[in-house]
């Protein structure tokens, strides 16, 4: 079985493809952070804004985030839930699209456009 990161990359990959086959030009937004604990190096994936990648094309700019589930719809609900409360943690412009990416085994992607509850535009 592959490991979680594995599995969060390929997915990765696969949502970019896919956002550049609609035309949209597509940037990775994670990085590497190194941690060094009692002697010891320690890798963590970062998001910036909560998403694993920005797509716009000249009309619109969307935050995306890839999740990838396997099971039934229930694992399908707490990846929205928690893709929608990552994005909640930011204060996006309200032009701005926010977009989670669902991967099923075996599946087409299924897009689920977050509503943010959190600070838009800035305001606190």
């Amino acid at each position: 079985m592959a490991s979680n990161s594995s599995r969060g990359n390929y997915y990765k990959k696969r949502s970019k493809e896919y956002y550049e086959s609609l035309g949209y030009t597509v940037q990775i937004t994670e990085f590497m952070c190194a941690t060094a604990i009692k002697g010891r190096c320690f890798y963590r994936k970062i998001d910036i804004f909560g998403s694993d990648g920005i797509a716009m094309n000249g009309k619109e700019l969307i935050f995306w985030n890839s999740k990838a589930v396997t099971g039934d719809r229930r694992y399908v609900s707490d990846a929205i839930r928690e893709g929608t409360a990552e994005f909640d943690k930011y204060p996006f412009p309200s032009d701005a699209k926010l977009q989670l990416v669902i991967w099923e085994p075996r599946k087409d992607p299924v897009i689920h456009n977050v509503i943010p509850s959190g600070p838009v535009g800035g305001d606190k």
